[in-house]
């Protein structure tokens, strides 16, 4: 049997169809875990407001060591993106406050896989860096 272009044509179609069912269902079946605790310190409340395009999960108030967590899964084109903005008032009464992207698909499924966390501390929003299997600074507090 000679390939034609006719014929491969279709082929190529059929295998395009293929990989991109493969990639569909590997997207939508890779749970992804995020969860933010406070750890800023004793008797200091975290305000927090997590949200994506499609889901707001409303502001929640975390006491020291308190975690805040939400599952979700990346969508095919690998846009899912989720957002916190978050506040305290540090123990001299000062206000801190920041907006970050907590989870960017394209950036995080290589940095911490299915399981996204964040801690936050006076200084800085620590995540966890899956390469180095440590915490690293991802986000300071705009002071």
């Amino acid at each position: 049997m000679m390939i034609t272009s006719h014929n491969l044509k279709y082929v190529l179609i059929l295998f395009t169809m293929m990989v991109f069912t493969v990639m569909v269902r590997e997207c939508s079946s890779q749970s992804i875990h995020a969860s933010v605790t406070n750890e800023i310190s004793k008797g200091v409340e975290l305000h927090i407001h997590c949200k994506s395009k499609d889901t707001d999960f409303g502001d929640h108030t975390l006491i020291n060591g308190v975690k805040f967590t939400w599952n979700f899964n990346i969508n095919m084109f690998f846009t899912t993106l989720y957002w916190c903005n978050m506040s305290w008032t540090n123990v001299d009464g000062k206000y801190v406050h920041g907006s970050y992207n907590m989870y960017v698909a394209r950036r995080d499924w290589k940095r911490c896989e299915n399981y996204c966390h964040f801690y936050v501390r006076k200084d800085c929003v620590y995540g966890y860096i899956r390469k180095k299997r440590a915490f690293e600074c991802v986000y300071s507090w705009a002071h």
